[in-house]
């Protein structure tokens, strides 16, 4: 048995590797060649392509915040602080004492502000994904349509992503 693996091991000392390929050289000399200036235009237009999707997946999450305002204004009790005071406050000039929500949402913005790559990233099933880190600015505007008095409101926010990343 150990002669069997002596003879395995000098056959495997003898082998050598193949010549690389003509073809494969020339494919390896045109990537490592430097970037012309039409693959220059060409990456750029997918960095522009890249930009447009943010926008896209920025929509939902300002209509999903537009639907839960709605929401959190429609129900009896007080939702905002803002509505709270403003009820108290216009109850001293009115005879009426049941308070009412005055102010309705009118307006909802997220305004992107920075993105910023944070790098290569192991998940724990070991695939690579990239982090990166989105800070965005969120503006919510009220009104009181017998006064036409308004109330913004403006909050900060940071949104963390995990994109995949394929090796080709």
């Amino acid at each position: 048995m150990d002669d069997e693996l002596q003879q395995l091991e000098a056959e495997l000392k003898r082998l050598r590797p193949a010549a690389p390929s003509a073809a494969l050289r020339v494919r390896l000399e045109s990537d490592l060649a430097p970037a012309s200036p039409v693959r220059a235009q060409r990456d750029e237009e997918h960095g522009v392509m890249r930009r447009s999707w943010l926008w896209v997946g920025a929509l939902p999450v300002a209509a999903a915040l537009i639907v839960l305002v709605v929401i959190l204004t429609r129900r009896g009790s007080a939702v905002l602080p803002v509505t709270a005071l403003t009820t108290a406050v216009s109850s001293r000039w009115e005879s009426t004492a049941a308070p009412k929500e005055v102010f309705k949402p009118v307006a909802a913005e997220n305004v992107l502000c920075a993105v910023s790559d944070d790098g290569l990233v192991t998940l724990d099933d070991g695939t690579a994904a990239r982090r990166e880190r989105l800070s965005y600015v969120d503006t919510i505007t009220w009104r009181d349509p017998h006064t036409n008095a308004s109330v913004r409101w403006t909050v900060p926010r940071e949104e963390i992503r995990i994109v995949p990343v394929k090796f080709q």
